[in-house]
């Protein structure tokens, strides 16, 4: 390696980092190398798509890199010292940051001010809970793109000292390969072929770039070449060689090398949708970012519970594990009671596909009974029916099945439960602790003081919950603490009267106990969304699939009523689907299947002022402004539908008036060409597409014969084969021969009204679908004839 780097200075020539004798020539070719070794950054930084998801992280990379090397590049036109040069690019690298991330807390906007650290350890904790909780891909919160964005800066800024400041392209490759190391070993499948592909191009036009310029100073030095592209393409072919042969001697790279397979798991195996953490963030990063499907025969989508919280006690609820007291084997979950209701009562049938959702917790429809066709040692939980690994597995890429029981809950049978007997339950389904704030106590008497039947208690606390007075935000409730769970938590949401499905769902549960209703706080994912695709089932059942990811991490409470069990409620405005036995008539909110809970930091509010809402309607209705500035969205969007839709019809015309002007220009060269293009693309557009195999006259007979041409059109068809025939085959100063040669040369020019003779027998003899597919959607804009 060293060897490499090594080169002889002559006299005349300046040696990096020292004074040139005499005027030095300006060195501008170093823009060209600062632009090559940028586009090899961006270009290692595609292989982030897949640890990070979806490309909403590509343009703050992008709107990074870009200034710190216009930086450090100015520095270098300016015939500043190196050292100064990577000043500037450090400099604007903490600039970008500044404005993007914590633009609140700076001067002018690019400067850090007061508070800055402090949001800084803010972002900082959640890129280290994003780290820790999820499993690739991660959710793209502003934390995670922090700590990237600085990352591939810093990258960027070595690159470019290297390339461009020491003139050591060849070695510069080191960042990029640095920067592919964390994808390689990540994602499942690697860095990928296309993200490495294009990283080795940069890489050799960063090479090709260096070498072009060290051949200018080297010209202003009466020197010869430097051969950097050589040593270069040496130094970059021992370093593929190195990457992708050292992975297979390495323990833990298990499915191929890299790029396309290293999959060594430096962040363990136990994360996921994770309580274990505080909530709030674990709801908001949850590792469960990968699609996970269901198909269920159940009437209703089913709620995937993964685990419970019962100890509302301390700083943070976290589920309490009880692995003394869980039951192996999945077959005969649940109580005597809950498999007593499956045998005589409704059961659901269940299929999971988990695919890259991993933790330690197993998502299920609630109350199993019976859990099959599940790898590993897993254990349930007889007193809230959770299902955990018993040795430290994890439920990614697991397929199973999952039987529950369908209760028969109405509102006339939950109103005449009375209140649950001492020991019914468990004690820790109805403790509170001694700091329960007289807020909770003050207003649940407030909402249920004068009830006695538990379900009317229930109803009231959710309603009072999902009122107009709360409104439903990710953005107020994340500073001072308030982003998680605790006691404190739930006062500081009663008086604020803001939060999400964690508030909402703690409160309730909170207010619940106080009322004297055991009660418990439930983590999973709302039912998602249809696919509209049916499985088959046992006994030839027929399932309906639906799909979950992020966005649906909900969490709700479950009380308890005597004789039935545990029920779900759901308190969260706008998010999750409310029973049939919990809705009224006094709950102003509508409910959906495909119902996200937008967890992430920065997405705007859910407002209160539903198509439910007649107040909000009203006074929708009574601002023109409001109304006109939705006028006005509405026409953009038809006008944009509108244009998208005739793009190809746009296109293709375009297409076409360009093909006829050359036909229509005295048929020189090309115009024979153009016409018989057109020709077959019309007729692939109304169903009749040339093969490959296709000569001009085997495809001109094809279409006569399938088609039905005859007449005037047959004739335009055959003047425009063999004119084509005769420009694409006969030399401008080929002789005529005898019989159909001396035809073939003395053929008529086509001209464009053949092509429109053609088409319009085309359009004549075609249905009125293949008509508008032909006019409006093209195949030949996907299949263009060559």
């Amino acid at each position: 390696m060293t060897a490499t780097l090594e080169r002889p200075v002559a006299d005349s020539r300046q040696a990096p980092g020292t004074a040139a004798e005499g005027p030095a020539r300006p060195d501008y070719a170093h823009w060209a190398v600062s632009a090559a070794a940028g586009a090899g950054v961006l270009a290692a930084s595609t292989s982030l798509n897949g640890v990070i998801e979806p490309w909403t992280w590509f343009g703050p990379v992008f709107n990074t890199v870009l200034p710190v090397m216009i930086a450090m590049s100015l520095a270098r036109t300016l015939r500043l010292p190196g050292l100064v040069t990577l000043l500037a690019g450090l400099l604007a690298l903490g600039g970008c940051l500044t404005s993007r991330f914590v633009p609140d807390q700076s001067i002018l906007g690019v400067i850090p001010g007061p508070g800055t650290g402090v949001q800084l350890q803010i972002l900082l904790n959640h890129a280290e809970d994003t780290v820790t909780s999820q499993a690739a891909p991660v959710l793209p919160g502003a934390g995670i793109f922090l700590v990237t964005c600085a990352a591939i800066g810093l990258i960027a800024i070595a690159v470019d000292t290297l390339a461009t400041t020491l003139r050591m392209p060849a070695v510069s490759g080191i960042g990029l390969l640095a920067l592919m190391v964390v994808p390689a070993v990540v994602k499942p499948l690697g860095v990928g072929m296309v993200p490495f592909l294009l990283t080795v191009a940069a890489y050799l036009l960063l090479l090709g770039c260096a070498q072009w310029r060290e051949g200018l100073l080297a010209a202003s030095a009466d020197t010869g070449s430097t051969g950097y592209l050589g040593r270069g393409l040496a130094v970059g072919a021992a370093a593929v060689a190195v990457t992708v042969l050292l992975p297979l001697a390495i323990p833990g790279f298990n499915s191929g090398a890299f790029p396309q397979g290293a999959r060594l798991n430096v962040w363990g195996s136990s994360s996921g949708l994770n309580p274990a953490v505080t909530l709030g963030n674990d709801l908001r990063n949850p590792a469960g970012f990968g699609r996970v499907t269901y198909a269920t025969n159940s009437p209703e989508p089913v709620y995937l519970r993964a685990v419970t919280l019962e100890d509302f006690a301390g700083q943070r609820w976290e589920p309490d594990q009880r692995r003394d007291e869980r039951e192996p084997g999945l077959q005969g979950m649940g109580s005597e009671s809950v498999r007593s209701a499956g045998e005589f009562g409704a059961t659901a049938f269940t299929r999971i596909n988990t695919d890259s959702y991993t933790s330690p917790w197993l998502l299920a429809p609630y109350a199993p009974v019976s859990v099959a066709s599940l790898n590993g040692r897993w254990t349930w939980d007889p007193k809230n029916l959770s299902i955990l690994s018993y040795d430290g597995g994890t439920s990614v890429r697991q397929e199973y099945e999952v039987i529950s029981t369908l209760p028969d809950l109405t509102e006339e049978r939950l109103s005449a439960i009375r209140p649950a007997p001492k020991g019914a339950v468990a004690p820790v389904f109805t403790e509170l602790p001694e700091d329960t704030p007289g807020i909770v106590l003050e207003t649940t008497e407030e909402v249920t003081g004068r009830l006695r039947n538990p379900y009317d208690q229930a109803i009231a606390i959710q309603n009072f919950l999902r009122s107009r007075d709360f409104t439903y935000s990710v953005d107020a409730p994340v500073e001072g603490g308030y982003d998680g769970s605790s006691m404190g938590v739930m006062a500081r949401f009663l008086e604020t009267r803001a939060g999400y499905c964690v508030h909402y769902a703690g409160t309730m549960a909170v207010m619940a106990r106080a009322a004297g209703i055991p009660s418990r706080v439930a983590v999973g994912y709302t039912p998602g969304s249809t696919t509209g695709d049916l499985e088959a089932g046992p006994d030839g059942m027929e399932l309906r699939e639906f799909a979950v990811d992020s966005r649906n991490a909900h969490a709700w409470p479950e009380l308890y009523f005597n004789g039935v069990g545990w029920v779900r409620f759901e308190p969260t405005p706008s998010r999750g689907v409310v029973p049939d036995y919990a809705q009224t008539i006094t709950s102003p909110f509508n409910v959906r299947v495909d119902d996200y809970d937008n967890l992430n930091p920065g997405a705007a509010d859910v407002p209160q002022g539903t198509a439910a809402d007649p107040e909000a309607t009203a006074a929708a209705a009574a601002d023109p402004a409001a109304a006109q500035s939705r006028a006005a969205a509405a026409g953009t969007a038809v006008a944009a539908g509108l244009l998208l839709a005739l793009l190809p019809l746009l296109i293709r015309s375009a297409r076409t008036a360009s093909r006829r002007r050359r036909v229509l220009s005295g048929g020189g060269p090309g115009a024979a060409a153009a016409a018989w293009v057109q020709t077959t693309e019309a007729a692939g557009d109304y169903g009749h597409p040339a093969l490959p195999t296709d000569t001009p006259r085997a495809f001109s007979q094809r279409l006569r014969a399938d088609a039905g041409l005859h007449g005037p059109a047959a004739v335009s068809l055959e003047r425009l084969q063999r004119a084509f025939e005769r420009e694409e085959y006969a030399g401008p100063e080929a002789a005529p021969a005898a019989g159909a040669g001396v035809a073939l040369l003395a053929a008529p020019a086509a001209s464009w009204d053949d092509v429109t003779a053609v088409t319009a027998a085309l359009r004549e003899r075609s249905s009125l679908p293949a008509r508008l597919r032909a006019r409006f959607f093209p195949r030949s804009l996907l299949r263009p004839t060559r």
